[in-house]
């Protein structure tokens, strides 16, 4: 069994290969024009509280509203760029087991539909669970950190083990596979939130978490004709 920073190396060099250069910029994309999206609804609400002819107060406003954006985007960035991943992960995943996997059966794949609905319901709990946990992020040090990453460690680390078990295994398989690593998918799902909270690195960490669950899943599974290429 590969060592857990080892697979993220491996995961890292698969990401910024030129194969995935396509995935990687839509996924950059998407992410920024939602979080643009975002800004834009800030501004437009502080202009529609009609405060424009008080500048002394519409300019604390915006700043305000302005570092809410801020601090929002950075809770919530990992679920948006999961979800709009996962609307094109299945062509990344076949090219990754194509490489890797040569001698793995065919996936049965996830639809486009089942993987929108998955990055939805990702992106609603993240939000709802993180706004719940928001007093305690801004009122008590150390323990805010840990409690963020531990939260959305288990919610990323679910996620992309789904995406990625659910094209090979049916419901009770995959949550039998969860169940029996369960602190090893919550170990990588920490370390996946723990990129997407990086700036620049979280531009390609959607994609390194991608290939990181791949590896992670194809190994503790032990899916039949799964012979990795000598060398990697």
């Amino acid at each position: 069994m590969r060592s857990l920073l080892k697979t993220i190396g491996l995961a890292f060099e698969d990401a910024l290969a030129p194969a995935q250069r396509h995935a990687l910029i839509l996924s950059i994309v998407g992410a920024a024009a939602v979080f643009a999206l975002l800004l834009l609804g800030v501004n437009w609400g502080v202009s529609w509280a009609r405060v424009s002819e008080h500048w002394w107060f519409r300019w604390p406003l915006e700043v305000l509203g302005n570092l809410a954006v801020l601090g929002l985007a950075w809770l919530i960035f990992p679920a948006v760029a999961t979800t709009i991943l996962s609307l094109f992960l299945e062509p990344v995943l076949r090219r990754l087991e194509s490489q890797h996997y040569p001698t793995l059966p065919p996936s049965f794949g996830m639809s486009f539909g089942a993987s929108l609905v998955s990055g939805l319901r990702l992106l609603g709990l993240t939000l709802a669970l993180n706004l719940l946990a928001l007093p305690i992020y801004l009122l008590i040090p150390a323990i805010n950190l840990f409690l963020f990453y531990l939260l959305n460690g288990y919610l990323l680390g679910r996620e992309y083990f789904d995406l990625v078990a659910l094209r090979r295994l049916d419901g009770v398989a995959a949550g039998a596979l969860w169940r029996e690593r369960r602190g090893r998918w919550l170990l990588a799902g920490t370390a996946i939130a723990a990129l997407l909270s990086l700036p620049v690195v979280n531009l390609a960490a959607p994609l390194v978490a991608a290939a990181l669950m791949l590896h992670l899943v194809t190994e503790a599974a032990g899916f039949a004709g799964a012979e990795r290429r000598p060398g990697r």
